[in-house]
């Protein structure tokens, strides 16, 4: 990379890190572009070379975090859909969960903005609800396919994989909260260990049970 595109990445990685700090201070609706473009230090029309407005930065921002995450459950969904043992099938849940948890620990400003604006008006909130059902969804497909493939037992797909996705949410969250849990290293573990144990514990059982 030469000095020229060194200093475009530099100022790119500039304006991202000053709106993630103040979308997170004063929230989306309140930061302005001049604000983000005062705290980067570079003129406003400098901002326009990288985004076509405010909304386009945060969709850069909170998608960093969350495009690995839908990449994950499709592979991860293949992956089940081939697996022919059970320790295919554990490979599998743990590949899907590390995934998520890579998402909160290598970009937890953007996944603690994921969380914190999925209430706020307009476009923006709308457009993080339809990324949360979408991810939602996923996840029902899901535990669907490994129900009808007889690889797990859950008579309600929907139910089991809402209260998967809720219980790691919550952890996520609390955590990037501030949250004490302890060692923060063992944050990623935990939220591979909540997944796995989430949908392995479903196998061989039924409400019957």
């Amino acid at each position: 990379m030469g000095k020229r595109e060194d200093n475009k990445a530099r100022k790119r990685a500039d304006l991202e890190r000053a709106a993630i700090a103040l979308f997170l201070q004063q929230g989306y609706v309140a930061t302005s572009i001049e604000q983000i473009v005062a705290d980067a230090g570079v003129a406003r029309g400098t901002f326009y070379l990288y985004f076509d407005d405010k909304e386009s930065l945060f969709h850069s921002l909170v998608s960093a975090a969350l495009d690995p995450v839908v990449e994950a459950l499709l592979d991860a969904r293949l992956a089940l859909e081939a697996a022919a043992s059970a320790v295919e099938t554990q490979a599998a849940y743990g590949f899907l969960a590390a995934a998520l948890a890579r998402a909160v620990t290598e970009h937890p400003e953007a996944t603690l903005l994921f969380y914190r604006e999925q209430r706020s008006p307009g476009a923006i909130g709308a457009w993080l609800r339809s990324r949360q059902g979408q991810l939602d969804q996923f996840v029902v497909e899901l535990v669907r396919s490994l129900t009808e493939r007889g690889l797990i037992r859950a008579t309600m797909p929907q139910l089991t994989a809402l209260a998967i996705v809720g219980a790691i949410d919550r952890l996520a969250y609390a955590w990037l909260s501030g949250v004490d849990l302890g060692d923060p290293s063992d944050v990623g573990p935990s939220i591979v260990r909540l997944f796995g144990e989430g949908l392995a514990g479903l196998e061989g059982v039924s409400s019957d049970d």
